[in-house]
């Protein structure tokens, strides 16, 4: 199954569509919303390839022609020999041009909502060799942390230099807390029409704990609020973004007496009284 299929979108669709795609996937397949740990982690691998459009060229240039670098090489058309002396002899022949370290191993690395917003260190061990990490706050979904000579070894030419490790970050979707590229964070927060309308204070549970907010008097149903350095951190600068809460209305039931008080409001903004 191509990553494509895996993420319920045709080849040709648009970085957004890919996105979107993924949002919605990871949302449903959520170990936290009981959904399958395996069958989340495939979407999210999936989505770290073709989500970026770097290695969405490379992905697609390989699907189209699998044997385009074994080409490069020479294939099989040349004299065998002469390939093989190349190789061998060290004279500057293809495989060699080709590969001048070893091969790179790419881990992918999962790691929790909070733990890429507040940073985390992490061991793991790679072909042996034991290896630890730190994050800053900030880590994103497709990140690439490069850990240089860690990787596997030249295959014919132990004077030549380890291949790297390279590390691809997958973060937990969190449905609650939506990030978008300017590093804002998108909520939505759900109180009854009239203290959207006449002003209130509430307190909601942000990143950084218990955070009191004001809401302005005469706001609308639907009115998003801008709280300055609320967001997520930017992880080379630590510069935070916006936190970003929407207003949604609830429509409690009311008894009589309450609907009457409405329907005079209603008739004195409308001049009948």
């Amino acid at each position: 199954m191509s990553h494509y299929q895996t993420l319920g979108v045709d080849k040709s669709a648009t970085q957004a569509e890919i996105k979107k795609a993924y949002r919605k996937l990871s949302m449903q397949h959520h170990p936290d919303k009981g959904g399958n740990e395996d069958k989340f982690k495939e979407i999210a691998d999936a989505y770290n390839v073709v989500g970026d459009e770097t290695k969405r060229q490379q992905y697609d240039a390989v699907q189209e022609n699998p044997f385009a670098n074994f080409n490069n090489m020479g294939g099989m058309d040349g004299n065998f020999s002469d390939l093989f002396n190349q190789f061998f002899r060290g004279d500057g022949g293809p495989f060699q041009q080709q590969q001048s370290r070893g091969n790179d191993i790419r881990v992918q690395l999962h790691i929790s909502f909070s733990e890429a917003f507040y940073g985390v260190t992490k061991n793991f061990n790679v072909n042996g060799e034991h290896i630890t990490i730190h994050l800053k706050p900030g880590a994103k979904t497709g990140q690439r942390l490069v850990v240089h000579g860690k990787g596997s070894p030249h295959p014919f030419n132990s004077q030549l230099p380890s291949g790297n490790v390279i590390i691809e970050i997958s973060v937990e979707l969190n449905v609650e807390n939506i990030i978008d590229e300017k590093n804002n964070i998108w909520r939505e927060y759900s109180l009854p029409w009239f203290d959207i309308m006449k002003g209130t204070k509430i307190t909601i549970n942000s990143l950084d704990g218990p955070l009191a907010v004001m809401i302005p008097k005469h706001s609308q149903p639907g009115k998003v609020l801008r709280l300055k350095n609320k967001g997520w951190p930017d992880y080379q600068s630590g510069i935070r973004g916006n936190l970003m809460l929407k207003l949604n209305p609830s429509y409690p039931d009311l008894n009589e007496e309450q609907l009457e008080y409405i329907s005079k409001v209603h008739k004195i903004h409308n001049g009948n009284i």
